[in-house]
């Protein structure tokens, strides 16, 4: 036994993983990001839930490596006081800027007027999380509540096929933003570029065994019943 124990560990190997999208090499992801950013007028801004970074499957990541890193940012949390948090305040502030989120006080996307000021785009909010975590930022942040809020319209099903989605018509976070900034920079490609990023992940996770789901709104019509509470991310 003391012959065992005085023999040398051997280190533990890590897997190799890729220099840019910094997920394991096997399951890179970068042959389906664009080879370029796309070239966008408007600013994307992510608010995202302090657990959605710890989840193993995100789409935030499919934005920012289709987006140029000066027009994509990332602010988390779940309270955002103007005192900690000034430069959301200030972006919230801003006449051009729109916030993604479903509602009834919410207008088409398509139906956001353009820019006077033709050089420069709006500033996109996007709440990042699951449906559950979305909601709960939203409705506990006034500051949110200072932008336009505006909605997608005529969205089919989600294509992140891995996760559960609440309803018929829910996206991920990058099916959202891809539809989006479509819309806003009158780039139909945007659209189709962001989700061949999606569909690699997909492919990826089901590949390694992941299952795919249908929508929790159409289990519930066919009485089968839902056994995960947590249905995707937003």
């Amino acid at each position: 036994m003391e012959d065992l124990m005085s023999l040398p560990c051997e280190p533990a190997r890590r897997r190799s993983e890729c220099n840019k999208c910094g997920r394991p090499s096997n399951v890179c992801l970068c042959p389906f990001l664009p080879a370029n950013p796309i070239a966008i007028k408007s600013s994307v801004f992510l608010v995202q839930h302090p657990r959605e970074e710890k989840r193993r499957v995100r789409t935030d990541y499919l934005v920012k490596g289709c987006l140029p890193k000066e027009k994509c940012f990332v602010i988390k949390g779940k309270k955002f006081s103007p005192k900690r948090y000034p430069e959301l305040e200030a972006i919230c502030s801003n006449p051009n800027t729109i916030i993604l989120f479903p509602g009834p006080k919410a207008v088409k996307i398509t139906d956001v007027p353009e820019l006077t000021d033709g050089a420069q785009g709006y500033n996109l909010i996007v709440v990042d999380g699951t449906w559950a975590q979305a909601k709960g930022i939203f409705w506990s942040n006034s500051v949110l509540h200072k932008p336009l809020q505006v909605q997608l319209n005529d969205v089919g099903p989600s294509e992140f096929v891995i996760r559960m989605q609440p309803t018929y018509g829910s996206l991920s976070t990058v099916e959202s933003v891809a539809l989006a900034l479509s819309v806003l920079e009158k780039q139909p490609s945007i659209r189709e570029t962001m989700l061949t990023a999606l569909r690699g992940l997909c492919g990826h996770q089901l590949d390694f065994g992941a299952v795919e789901h249908h929508c929790k709104e159409d289990i519930k019509k066919k009485g089968t019943g839902v056994t995960k509470e947590d249905v995707g991310d937003r």
